[in-house]
């Protein structure tokens, strides 16, 4: 089984989110916007030293109800 890179989530000027995911070979941060990213589109996120970065569904959906949390936290709908 891959390993899963870590990940954290910025919320933009305008609240939209983005993942920031650290590539477990050299830390590079990576930023994506997460309502780009889908299961079968993540599988081609590489890092610069070109490393897997992607993350699975299950990763996914924890960015997404990280991303809510974050938001329901500074009452954002």
């Amino acid at each position: 089984m891959k390993q899963q890179p870590s990940f954290d989530i910025d919320l933009d000027k305008h609240y939209n989110p983005t993942v920031v995911i650290a590539c477990t070979q050299c830390g590079h941060e990576t930023r994506q916007h997460l309502d780009t990213l889908a299961p079968d589109q993540a599988a081609a996120l590489r890092c610069d030293c070109g490393a897997d970065i992607s993350l699975d569904s299950s990763a996914l959906d924890k960015a997404r109800r990280l991303a809510a949390d974050i938001k329901q936290s500074y009452r954002i709908h």
